[in-house]
């Protein structure tokens, strides 16, 4: 790496972690609509349309006052999205490429994503950034700030701080215990990482719980067995109904004990189908299964999706 490199990868870690001490929440000014009706429903299975429907539903209009969850079928990738009771748009990853977030978004009629989680610097789940940054308004996005040296993360780092001092959007670095304000129906807690970031650019990844009523979701980025002990050992609530398996199922992550604390009935694992890594592990898919998870895998299923009235919550393939 020259000492230009160093230097500029320096002073964007020096910003991102100056921005993280202020509180993660969307522009000034922007309100968002109010909150829609909870939906609440003494616990009964909340009204869905199929997985057809859903999917092809505009964002705006898809199962008011509910939280919905897309797990893209983006390959070996990770690309989420969620549309909050309020009607937010939070995305969490972005694919290896433009395709398929893009299309999906476009698709749903988004405009505007309220909020953009990039998990770490490797290009399975920063490789469709630059799209997501160029053709939608981004009102915050939450990076690792881990200094990685590659060509495709200087070209989002670039247009961040160009979007930054043009007053139209905010960057933090994500750390453990700050909040995302997005939407007052659901909580947006960080759970990872915290300083020192050490060494892995995987281990750094930002990991998400997102709650709504007595249904969550985690979000655990590629993070491994040193960070699954190091996020027990904070203490935060990690129990889940829903895990996103972390980096693709691989045998280095998803250790007996996160697991457990975890405790999810439904767990989403984001791979490609017949990949050369391996992924995902046997080992880690018997793990799930011996603890009664009910295990999706988007090579298999495809799109995954799941949405909740807070109390219940009803899991979608298609055919």
């Amino acid at each position: 790496m020259s000492k230009l490199t160093a230097v500029w990868l320096l002073v964007l870690l020096v910003l991102a972690l100056g921005w993280a001490a202020g509180a993660c929440r969307p522009a000034p000014g922007d309100e968002g609509p109010p909150p829609a009706d909870g939906g609440q429903d003494g616990g009964t299975a909340p009204e869905s349309l199929s997985f057809e429907e859903l999917l092809a539903a505009p964002a705006a209009d898809e199962l008011p006052g509910r939280l919905v969850v897309y797990f893209l079928d983006a390959g070996q990738a990770d690309a989420s999205v969620i549309r909050t009771p309020g009607g937010r748009i939070v995305v969490i990853d972005t694919g290896e490429g433009p395709e398929p977030l893009v299309g999906f978004l476009e698709a749903k009629g988004v405009e505007r994503v309220d909020v953009l989680v990039l998990s770490h610097p490797h290009a399975d789940h920063i490789g469709g950034a630059p799209a997501v940054l160029d053709e939608f308004e981004v009102g915050l996005v939450v990076d690792s700030g881990f200094a990685h040296t590659t060509q495709l993360y200087r070209r989002v780092l670039t247009r961040i701080i160009e979007l930054r001092d043009a007053g139209r959007i905010q960057w933090v670095a994500g750390r453990a215990g700050g909040v995302i304000e997005c939407d007052p129906e659901i909580t947006v807690e960080i759970l990872h990482p915290d300083e020192p970031l050490g060494a892995s650019v995987n281990e750094a990844s930002v990991v998400v719980r997102v709650t709504f009523g007595s249904f969550s979701v985690l979000f655990t980025g590629d993070i491994g067995h040193e960070s699954e002990r190091a996020i027990l050992v904070r203490g935060r609530p990690v129990d889940s109904t829903v895990l996103k398996v972390a980096h693709h199922g691989s045998a280095g992550s998803s250790g007996e004990g996160f697991l457990r604390a975890a405790g999810p009935t439904v767990a989403v694992i984001q791979v490609g189908a017949g990949n050369r890594y391996g992924h995902p592990s046997p080992e880690v898919v018997g793990r799930l299964e011996a603890m009664g998870v009910e295990v999706y895998t988007t090579a298999r299923d495809g799109t995954v999706i799941v949405h909740s009235d807070g109390k219940t919550f009803t899991v979608l393939v298609g055919p």
